[in-house]
């Protein structure tokens, strides 16, 4: 007997689950390109706690734990295999007034552990830049975003020399591995020096510029995850090099309650009060990362805090921020 049942066409079954994609707050995971977004320290403690020179041992346990979730995140961005890294450093090669895209093909450079320079404590990271990316962000927005290019040694996009690259960029880079790093390209964004003094100022344009980052790399044909590489209020104790103060700990609560469950106000009002006595290297690229999650609707994602520590004058946390109810289609 002939099936009188009615057939749906393949086209109008992915018209329906795109609206039910769209009602229950998921994508296709061919059609979301940004995957994830982390946050990861950049201090030495987290790169290797073995030479970490302290006796207290809440302290150094507290530096293994950002270590191992450090360890954890790479394995994450192992695992959904990328092929663009977005990276933001606030201690890169900057411009006194606008966001930088480094333009070398090529970069590289070292970090040192707190307690243990190079040699014997060399910790190096070499990367493939995509610069086709990179200067087409640098077109794009321009001077209405503050945004530019930056080279080293040679002409944009085709110098033979590596751009260099420090702790900013190397310790987080460092735990996506070789593995990660030779399958995917990588984006850098520098963030300008004015973060120093001007911060709080700079929240509406870095959320907008985050807009427009999420809206560019969802047109890409690539998978994607973004990294901030970012640490905390940098005044925990009295003798560290930037004394104490007491917003440091309400400081990076604050944030921490954002990483946990992307609450807007924690980030843009309770730590934007806090920031300029706190001193976090971190702050803007934290805003531009919420900016790039709000256009992407804030439901969409998944916020996980691993750890939120200050093992010494300064804090760092480690976090993942990963899209909730990917439709994978074959």
């Amino acid at each position: 007997m002939r099936n009188t049942r009615p057939r749906i066409r393949y086209s109008k079954l992915m018209s329906l689950l795109t609206i039910l994609v769209i009602v229950t707050g998921g994508c296709f995971e061919v059609s979301c390109k940004l995957l994830a977004g982390y946050v990861m320290p950049h201090g030495g403690i987290a790169l290797d706690p073995s030479h970490f020179n302290t006796t207290n041992t809440t302290s150094r346990a507290e530096a293994w734990e950002l270590h191992k979730a450090c360890v954890a995140v790479g394995q994450q961005i192992d695992e959904i295999a990328p092929d663009l890294i977005f990276l933001s450093t606030p201690h890169g090669i900057s411009d006194l007034r606008n966001f930088g895209f480094y333009l070398n093909p090529e970069a590289k450079g070292g970090a040192d552990t707190d307690n243990c320079q190079c040699p014997p404590c060399c910790y190096n990271v070499s990367v493939g830049l995509d610069v086709n990316v990179s200067q087409q962000l640098v077109e794009k927005f321009g001077y209405d975003r503050n945004v530019t290019g930056i080279s080293g040694y040679g002409p944009p996009g085709q110098s033979s020399e590596p751009f260099p690259l420090r702790w900013g960029e190397v310790i987080p880079l460092h735990f996506v591995g070789s593995p990660g790093l030779s399958r995917a390209r990588v984006v850098i964004i520098s963030q300008p020096s004015r973060r120093y003094t001007d911060q709080v100022a700079m929240i509406p344009e870095l959320l907008k510029l985050g807009s427009d980052i999420y809206t560019y790399l969802e047109g890409l044909p690539e998978r994607i995850v973004m990294i901030i590489s970012a640490d905390l209020a940098h005044t925990h104790l009295p003798d560290g090099p930037y004394g104490y103060s007491n917003t440091s700990e309400p400081f990076d609560m604050a944030v921490g309650e954002w990483a946990a469950s992307l609450n807007e106000h924690a980030l843009l009002v309770t730590a934007s009060q806090l920031v300029d006595r706190a001193l976090s290297c971190g702050y803007t690229g934290l805003v531009m990362m919420h900016g790039v999650f709000s256009a992407g609707g804030l439901s969409s994602w998944q916020p996980d805090l691993l750890v939120n520590h200050h093992p010494s004058y300064y804090g760092m946390l480690v976090a993942s921020m990963t899209r909730r109810n990917i439709v994978r289609v074959s």
